[in-house]
């Protein structure tokens, strides 16, 4: 690398947290003018610190900003990262210098929920596996076990414990990381967006007549052979799909017609919702403590403490 040469980095970056919309927040920042995202919304460049592995070369992390002008952020998304801590986030900073954090948290059951769903449609759970047994399995996983590689199928509950992993993001960022909700995002898209405009000091107009749909939603599917010729085939085309949005939505409202189908009633049974959502009280508790201990103050109705009390 040219010591003349200025290289292309993330200083925008989505760092949390999985299923809770992330793909759209994403896909909402890199319409707007003064933002270019990455090649790969998920550039996972800085994940194998998670498991204290070496991570590539930073020329690999610079191609996918090749593309990228004279925007004013160059944006990636692994919402990953966030549940590496410090080893994460001090990398960031090492590596990038100046960056902004985004990290958008989601009522921890419903992401859970939604994290269950998605990895029985992209078949990396057994068929037959139901909710009460998947947080079941999840339960039995000591703290070291679910730290393996191997077994991230399982953290769906672990990872909604958002109070264990956030404050070395708060500490070390400070006004450069913004917690942002999953319903807020819901209730007014337009509204959510421009106010991350304001903190970015971007131009919030552009969200005046932008046109919000869903991105990644969880699916269920009617034929699980067809089901698994589209996995596929989103897998191996993420790249394409990203840059022909507008051809990805048409095809994916054929297949929906086609395959999609909605997810069975009792597919998430009342007795273990209400199981993990007690399990979730006293962290929850910690959490909107902390945020609050941060200057957050207008904190969603599952960490307000009435709402919290409520789960006993």
């Amino acid at each position: 690398m040219s010591a003349h040469r200025i290289p292309k980095l993330a200083n925008l970056i989505i760092a949390g947290v999985n299923k809770a919309g992330s793909t759209s927040l994403f896909h909402y920042l890199c319409e707007h003018p003064d933002i270019s995202g990455s090649k790969d919304k998920e550039t996972c460049y800085f994940l194998p610190l998670l498991y204290d592995e070496p991570i590539e070369p930073i020329a690999a992390y610079e191609a996918q900003f090749a593309h990228c002008k004279n925007e004013k952020y160059r944006l990636e998304a692994t919402p990953a990262y966030v549940f590496g801590g410090n080893k994460i986030a001090d990398k960031i900073v090492d590596t990038l210098g100046p960056v902004k954090i985004l990290i958008i948290l989601k009522d921890p059951v419903d992401r859970l929920i939604s994290f269950y769903r998605r990895k029985k449609a992209t078949f990396q759970l057994p068929e037959q596996m139901d909710f009460a047994t998947y947080v079941k399995a999840c339960l039995q996983k000591s703290t070291r076990e679910l730290d393996l590689h191997e077994n991230q199928i399982y953290t769906g509950v672990y990872l909604g414990l958002y109070h264990r992993f956030l404050e070395p993001w708060l500490q070390r960022f400070g006004d450069d990381i913004k917690i942002v909700y999953f319903d807020d995002l819901k209730q007014d898209s337009r509204l959510f967006m421009k106010d991350i405009c304001n903190w970015l000091e971007i131009d919030d107009e552009f969200y005046d007549t932008f046109e919000f749909d869903i991105k990644n939603k969880s699916l269920n599917y009617k034929n699980r052979g067809l089901h698994r010729i589209a996995v596929a085939a989103n897998n191996a085309g993420q790249r394409f799909w990203r840059n022909n949005p507008h051809f990805k939505k048409r095809i994916l409202n054929v297949y929906y017609k086609m395959n999609g189908a909605s997810f069975r009633k009792n597919e998430i049974d009342a007795a273990t919702v209400a199981m993990i959502r007690k399990y979730y009280q006293e962290p929850n508790m910690k959490l909107a403590g902390m945020l609050q201990n941060y200057g957050y103050t207008n904190l969603p109705k599952w960490l307000e403490p009435e709402n919290v009390s409520e789960l006993a």
